[in-house]
């Protein structure tokens, strides 16, 4: 079935569950605290894939933001 609102409420959700994650990044180098784990793997990979569909990482996600770069730069990461 397709429920064409869908899309929007959904892309809706993800924008308030990141702004709610990105609080709770408060003092925390990665999702789960001083070490990369699977949780930022898969956070890079769901990152990776909205923004190649729309819906980039909303910049008054500043602590995301920050975490991403660091992710970004790890060489696991290069293209």
């Amino acid at each position: 079935r397709c429920i064409p609102q869908a899309a929007a409420d959904l892309k809706a959700i993800a924008q308030e569950k990141l702004l709610w994650l990105d609080g709770l990044m408060e003092g925390k180098e990665y999702v789960c605290g001083a070490r990369f784990s699977l949780a930022d793997i898969l956070l890079f990979a769901f990152l990776e894939f909205g923004a190649s569909v729309g819906q980039p990482l909303d910049p008054k996600c500043e602590r995301l933001q920050a975490w991403y770069a660091r992710v970004a730069a790890r060489p696991s990461t290069a293209r």
